[in-house]
């Protein structure tokens, strides 16, 4: 039996070759942009006026490879806290006479509660080992305002720690030496925090809160961490105002934050620092900043210095060194006596959290959350009354009652596909956890998870679309003198139109800063469509024009 192939299979044919070409250069695109592939890596003869990720990798080495293992109880914890002190002691000595510099090692000691994955924990520690190193003018003050930056150099259980969190150490030495070598002399004090107990419940970070003599002059806190070993630097927290993200999208070289982070992270079960400085103890305005690619390397033997993204820890540093500068800069630096005399006051702070996003890491979008009140409703209001105007006007009421109605089936539909495109997938993991004793597999391999799950998501999205033949529309095509495809090309598009409308005041009225997802994809749908609508009038519905359009 010969098969033979008319031209519709010749078309569909085509058709399948365009969309792999183009969803082959976004995911060629997207992939370069997560990985940081257009950030060039300094070497470690870089100017010293500038962050080099050659030099910071240098730490890295000997913090993983050379000392190795940093838990409590350890010798290498010991030693590393002795190689990050001799480090700060170097960069002291090329200082120049402008500088005041003032390195600390801190023994802490203390207890405190906290709820963890909803439940309460008592934690009692001592001699647990601080580094504090602090970058000011000769003229400055121990009461001035100051903008701290913390990150921990204990690693988890059987990890070299090169990611979680040699990087982050690395980084911040890099950056104590750039501020040096480079002239620039804070107009506020920084402080770099060196902790020695993250791990542990965070122990080293309250340690510093509750017992050292500039806890009270932070007006600031820069949190850097690491989930992976590179790519996006992402902000996954900010507060508790709306000015450490406005400073941080002002001053980003390389701008890599979602507001969205901040809705998904009280879900994870797991804290950072900054939980420590802005919300427990000190309700410091800061940021937490976190590598989040290389997520299987995590807390595990493989979190190795060969594995650490090249560009990575140079677009940290050059971030960081840009937004270290502008919270030193900013006329809204305060310590805690400044923040609780304004609170004294009376005054509210209005001061709600803005919504950003980052676009490809070239630029940042950011407004406040009474603008997004407009915009974000924008949508909503447009599903509401363009059946008046496609019906009304021509066909009166009864007429604009059946077109709301089958847009409100196409948002039914939508909505179904939608929960079955997630369904579906998880109902494949658990039966195929019946015939395989490895429960994720996929975790560290990026193209065979899309492989099991992608096409299940998509089986389950297209369901509802095959079986909305089988709903009657409401309009009568005979009527409004067209089709009842284009009727129901109608319904399917506003339906889902009105499904991400909903969903994007659904985030306004529950207090989330995520909207803005929803709000791009409801708002660009609306150029879609209008090409849509021309493709069809001249090139009719078979043609690759019309697909492109």
């Amino acid at each position: 039996m010969a098969f033979r192939f008319d031209y519709r299979d010749v078309t569909a044919f085509k058709v399948l070759l365009v969309l792999s070409f183009m969803y082959g250069l976004m995911s060629a695109l997207v992939y370069s942009i997560v990985h940081l592939k257009f950030v060039k890596p300094l070497d470690s003869d870089a100017p010293l006026d500038r962050f080099s990720e050659a030099r910071a990798i240098q730490h890295v080495r000997v913090l993983a490879d050379e000392i190795g293992d940093r838990q409590e109880g350890r010798p290498g914890l010991r030693e590393a806290a002795v190689y990050i002190k001799t480090q700060l002691e170097g960069i002291k000595e090329r200082a120049g006479p402008k500088f005041r510099i003032e390195i600390e090692e801190n023994v802490v000691n203390g207890s405190f509660n906290m709820i963890f994955l909803g439940h309460s924990i008592s934690l009692g520690y001592r001699n647990h080992t601080n580094i504090v190193m602090r970058i000011s003018s000769t003229d400055s003050q121990d009461t001035d305002p100051s903008v701290l930056m913390n990150g921990h150099f204990d690693g988890p259980l059987s990890s070299p720690g090169a990611g979680d969190c040699g990087s982050c150490v690395a980084s911040m030495l890099e950056l104590a030496r750039l501020t040096i070598d480079s002239g620039w002399i804070p107009p506020r004090p920084i402080i770099f925090l060196f902790n020695g107990a993250e791990e542990l419940f965070m122990l080293g970070a309250h340690g510093f809160m509750k017992a050292h003599k500039w806890r009270d002059s932070v007006g600031a806190v820069i949190n850097v961490e690491a989930s992976g070993t590179g790519g996006l630097d992402l902000v996954c927290q900010s507060g508790p105002s709306s000015w450490p993200s406005s400073v941080y999208a002002q001053s980003a070289i390389y701008p890599m934050a979602h507001s969205a982070a901040q809705d998904v992270f009280p879900v994870i079960p797991g804290d950072t620092d900054y939980r420590i400085f802005s919300q427990d103890y000190g309700d410091i305005p800061g940021l937490d900043i976190i590598f989040l690619i290389g997520g299987y390397y995590y807390h595990t033997s493989h979190d190795t210095v060969d594995r650490l993204l090249p560009g990575s820890v140079q677009a940290r540093g050059d971030n960081l060194f840009n937004v270290l500068k502008a919270f030193s800069n900013s006329s809204k630096l305060q310590n805690a006596h400044d923040r609780a005399s304004f609170e004294a006051t009376g005054i509210k702070n209005t001061d709600e959290r803005a919504i950003f996003f980052d676009y490809l890491t070239w630029f940042m979008i950011y407004y406040s959350r009474s603008r997004a009140t407009v915009l974000h409703g924008i949508p909503i209001v447009i599903f509401i009354t363009v059946p008046f105007f496609l019906r009304l006007l021509n066909s009166g009421l009864h007429s604009w009652f059946a077109t709301y109605s089958d847009f409100v089936k196409g948002m039914m539909i939508h909505a179904t596909g939608k929960m079955l495109a997630i369904i579906f997938p998880i109902a494949f993991s658990v039966l195929r956890l019946l015939f395989s004793g490895y429960a994720m597999s996929w975790f560290a391999h990026p193209f065979l998870a899309f492989m099991m799950f992608i096409p299940c998501s998509l089986l389950g999205l297209l369901i509802p679309r095959s079986l909305w033949s089988h709903f009657p529309l409401s309009q009568d095509a005979m009527l409004l003198k067209t089709s009842k495809e284009a009727l129901s090309d109608e319904a399917r598009f506003w339906g889902a139109f009105g499904f991400y409308a909903m969903l994007t005041m659904a985030y306004l009225v529950a207090g989330l800063t995520g909207g803005f997802l929803t709000f791009i994809v409801a708002t660009s749908m609306l150029p879609a469509w209008i090409f849509f609508c021309i493709s069809i009038n001249f090139y009719g519905r078979r043609s690759l024009r019309y697909l492109f359009l």
